[in-house]
């Protein structure tokens, strides 16, 4: 699975997507958490991704900078791993 991959499947959820050595990070910016949390933000991964494992999720707390990128702002986040898909061998 890429990148693109996860960021279509969670349009409009999270902002941000990032992978390294097959784990996933996602990010959801937020200046005020209207009753949100890294819980939701999970749940909602998990939904999109049945065969997910949630490694780790949490939330950072920052002070507002304009300009900064959602790592360097106020997020939840989430790093999970999807199980590569079995692709049956093509027949001769």
């Amino acid at each position: 699975m890429t990148t693109k991959q996860v960021r279509e499947k969670l349009s409009g959820l999270v902002d941000s997507v990032s992978q390294k050595n097959g784990v996933f990070t996602v990010r959801r910016g937020f200046f005020y958490t209207h009753g949100g949390s890294a819980e939701r933000l999970a749940a909602a991964v998990k939904a999109a991704f049945p065969d997910a494992t949630v490694l780790d999720s949490g939330e950072k707390w920052t002070s507002f900078r304009g300009g900064a990128t959602v790592a360097n702002q106020s997020h939840w986040w989430v790093k999970f791993q999807v199980e590569p898909t079995c692709i049956a061998p093509a027949t001769y």
